[in-house]
C-alpha cells in the first residue's frame, strides 16, 4: 500500500504546478496552498482529525458545503496530498488520510496559524488548537526576517 502512495503522489506532481515561467518553489506551494477551503480542509484532517466526508462537513467550523468539500477532497486526493482507505465499518465510507507531502505542510499550518493569533485581532474567540503547537524558528528563517526587519522597517516602528 505505501509503495501504490508513494507512486501516486509522485506521479501527482505534475498536477501541482505555478505560473511562473521558470521553476520557483514559494510559486508552486502557493498553488497549493492558496486555495482557503483546501487549507481548512488539511486542518480538519490534521490537527481536528475529522477523516470522512460527514465528519469533516458535521464540524467544520466555516461551514463548507457538501459540494465545495467533495470538490477539495477530490482536489487533494489528484495531487497526492491525501488519499483514502475504504472504512470496514460502512462499505460506502472513505476515510481519508494524509499523505508524507500534506504531513510535511503541517507545520507551515501551524505556523500559519500562529501568525494569525500574532498579527490579526479576530472578532470572536479563536477555535481551541492544541496546545504545545510553538515550533522554534530555523537559523535560515530567523536570519532571513532578521534581515527583512532592518531593511523594511523604520528602526522606530519596531516593537519594544
Amino acid at each position: 500500500m505505501n509503495q501504490t502512495i508513494r507512486s501516486n503522489i509522485t506521479s501527482n506532481r505534475s498536477n501541482i504546478t505555478s505560473k511562473a515561467q521558470n521553476y520557483c518553489p514559494i510559486s508552486t506551494c502557493a498553488a497549493v496552498i492558496a486555495d482557503h477551503w483546501s487549507i481548512i480542509v488539511l486542518r480538519d484532517i490534521a490537527i481536528c482529525n475529522q477523516r470522512t466526508f460527514r465528519s469533516i462537513l458535521a464540524n467544520n467550523n466555516e461551514r463548507i458545503s457538501s459540494g465545495v468539500l467533495a470538490g477539495r477532497l477530490k482536489r487533494l486526493t489528484d495531487i497526492g496530498l491525501l488519499y483514502f482507505k475504504d472504512d470496514s465499518a460502512h462499505s460506502q465510507r472513505k476515510i481519508y488520510c494524509l499523505s508524507l507531502a500534506a504531513i510535511d505542510l503541517v507545520p507551515i499550518l501551524v505556523d500559519m496559524s500562529a501568525w494569525a493569533l500574532t498579527h490579526t485581532s479576530p472578532s470572536k474567540e479563536p477555535i481551541a488548537l492544541p496546545s504545545g503547537m510553538e515550533r522554534p524558528q530555523s537559523q535560515y528563517s530567523k536570519e532571513l526576517t532578521d534581515r527583512l526587519r532592518s531593511l523594511h522597517l523604520d528602526p522606530s516602528d519596531m516593537p519594544v
